[in-house]
């Protein structure tokens, strides 16, 4: 089989994908064309590789941990926009519906109302 050599990424990429192939190592090695002990050898290494970015220590001297001061300040409430049309119901329920409204929920609220409004 003729090798032809791979980069890093590719066999991160190989190495990754196989899982999700179906396939044995074997099967996924001979459609791809790689030995299997070069798929083995770079599974290891960028296992090992991983694992040791995970356990390396911190290097230099522990930091303590710093607060900044953080000031909250009042929610500003959004903008709100002016009813283009207000709707008053019996009982005194009021609807106030503004520019860009959805038709099919004012449609919605409206038969809630017209039926009694519960609660």
């Amino acid at each position: 089989m003729a090798q032809k050599r791979r980069s890093r990424e590719q066999w991160q990429v190989l190495i990754r994908d196989w899982p999700g192939s179906g396939l044995t190592v074997a099967q996924y090695c001979a459609r791809r064309g790689i030995s299997v002990a070069n798929f083995h050898r770079w599974q290891e290494r960028l296992r090992r590789e991983s694992a040791e970015v995970v356990e390396r220590p911190c290097r230099g001297p522990a930091e303590p941990i710093r607060f900044l001061p953080v000031h909250v300040s009042a929610a500003l409430e959004p903008p709100r926009a002016d009813p283009a049309l207000t709707l008053v119901f019996a009982g005194g329920v009021r609807l106030e519906v503004v520019p860009g409204f959805d038709v099919a929920t004012l449609q919605r609220v409206v038969q809630v109302l017209r039926g009694g409004v519960s609660g």
